[in-house]
């Protein structure tokens, strides 16, 4: 495999039941998205169960997965940075959580990865029940999308998603660090996924 452009960090513990299919879901996602080289790289923060074979696994089934291990639990936060500091892509996107990663939430990030002063953003994913404007504009549209809402117990954990520019990140570490400017900005929206 080529030095890859894109690096996704996904940070996990105790997660045996479904950390293959989630690995799995990104490698699917970053076919369609990009045709740029990728890695997976995957950072077991201290699994106590048989997550670790899970990941030995994976890695021998898919070149373009790195496995690395924490001995003891750090916390997502320090798997995270692990995952920072070993992957090799250009872009590099950790997930911060132990959660699946929102293939919606990268697809955003990659479209401002295309501004190239874009140094870093985050994608924050809460799911809610829809609002009743929107329930009450997709009736009038003759749909029955308001009998096929999932109840906000069946939404889901919240995700977030970071998208971090490498070589922008060593400027910022580096001497001329005091001359660049950060600037946020906040987007929210809401979105409507098939099943």
């Amino acid at each position: 495999m080529s030095d890859p452009k894109l690096s996704v960090v996904l940070p996990v513990r105790d997660r045996q039941h479904d950390i293959a299919e989630r690995v799995e879901r990104v490698l699917e996602a970053l076919i369609t998205l990009t045709r740029e080289p990728a890695e997976v790289v995957v950072v077991d923060d201290g699994s106590r169960d048989a997550t670790p074979e899970v990941l030995d696994d994976l890695s021998a089934r898919y070149p373009q997965v790195r496995i690395i291990r924490h001995g003891r639990p750090r916390g997502m936060e320090a798997a995270g940075q692990t995952g920072l500091e070993c992957s090799t892509g250009e872009l590099v996107f950790i997930q911060e959580s132990n959660t699946a990663v929102r293939i919606e939430d990268m697809r955003r990030l990659l479209r401002m990865a295309e501004d190239d002063s874009v140094v870093a953003a985050r994608a924050e994913s809460t799911p809610k029940s829809l609002s009743p404007e929107l329930v009450r504009r997709l009736r009038a549209w003759g749909t029955d999308a308001d009998q096929r809402i999932d109840s906000p117990v069946d939404l889901g954990e919240s995700s977030s998603l970071q998208m971090l520019r490498r070589p922008h990140l060593q400027k910022l570490a580096g001497n001329q660090a005091d001359r660049m400017r950060l600037q946020g900005e906040t987007m929210h929206t809401t979105s409507v996924q098939k099943r």
